[in-house]
């Protein structure tokens, strides 16, 4: 069963991949300057294209992953929550904020959901995930970040 829930987690990570790759191809290179506590234009897309690269990182670090390896799974699931936690703590500039708005929103959801992950992995709290709930984070953590991505590329133009 474990070995199944592993494969299921490597296939739902890729969810995430696809998501945040939307959020790569979201921006254009704008360079002004937005308020001191902001990223610049550059830096904001720079972080995007960071978050996505760590999230193919993390995919090519999955992908060999031993199936029978929860513990291996676990470390990778809680690793790959640190980009996330990040992502929603940066300011953008002005010009991108609503498009962060749903960045951050789609990254928290992320974060619970990694969590839902490593819960599903432990068999005492495996029964207590509610699968109604973990469809609903999973369309929360696709539909924000296709629509930071839209905003992005709105702003961008």
């Amino acid at each position: 069963m474990k070995k199944n829930l592993v494969k299921r987690i490597a296939a739902m990570l890729t969810v995430a991949v696809m998501g945040m790759s939307v959020v790569a191809c979201g921006g254009s290179n704008g360079g002004t300057e937005a308020s001191s506590a902001a990223l610049t234009e550059e830096e904001y897309i720079a972080k995007t294209n960071e978050l996505a690269e760590s999230m193919n990182n993390v995919m090519t670090e999955a992908a060999s992953l031993d199936a029978n390896d929860v513990e291996g799974a676990k470390k990778l699931i809680e690793g790959l929550k640190a980009p996330f936690v990040e992502f929603a703590a940066i300011q953008a500039p002005e010009k991108y904020a609503d498009a962060q708005a749903k960045y951050k929103s789609g990254s928290e959801a992320m974060i619970k959901y990694l969590d839902m992950c490593v819960d599903m992995l432990d068999p005492e709290k495996a029964a207590e995930v509610d699968m109604e709930e973990l469809t609903e984070v999973v369309t929360t953590i696709q539909n924000d970040f296709t629509e930071g991505a839209n905003l992005m590329q709105s702003a961008g133009n």
